[in-house]
């Protein structure tokens, strides 16, 4: 179960209780809700889950707190991907620039502009379901605590 930031991808890993394993489902119409695009989403193995997603870096706090809400237990590389690109994100955008005016007054100019400004996170996330006394396992041995 690795967790990286690489070619373009960031990978992230969590683990879900095996009782818990309707979360999985609602996954797929959590991070749509979010404003992600599903690319593909498939159980790789008895046990495992994996999706892969993109989203607009802007909404990547959305993103985060949705997996954690859900009930997705990340791991620490995971949560420490995640703290650090909704960290960085708001110093690399002008909010006042995301600014679409009315719809009135939007001109597909401008719209299009907007849209071509977003930089575009691609997610490779591996969900691993677990037994109640892995998961407890896996939590005792986590040094540290995180808050999306």
């Amino acid at each position: 179960m690795s967790d990286t930031f690489t070619d373009e991808v960031l990978y992230l890993t969590a683990l879900l209780r095996e009782d818990q394993s309707l979360v999985v489902p609602r996954l797929s119409g959590i991070i749509p809700d979010c404003g992600a695009w599903i690319r593909s989403r498939s159980y790789v193995e008895p046990g495992r889950a994996r999706f892969v997603f993109e989203f607009p870096r802007d909404v990547c706090v959305e993103i985060y707190s949705a997996l954690v809400s859900i009930g997705l237990q990340l791991t620490d590389a995971s949560h420490l991907l995640l703290t650090e690109l909704c960290r960085c994100t708001p110093h690399l955008f002008d909010p006042s620039s995301r600014q679409i005016p009315a719809v009135d007054e939007a001109t597909l100019d401008v719209a299009t502009r907007y849209i071509c400004s977003l930089q575009i996170i691609k997610v490779q996330l591996q969900i691993w379901m677990v037994t109640k006394e892995d998961m407890e396992t896996q939590l005792r041995d986590s040094s540290q605590c995180f808050a999306a």
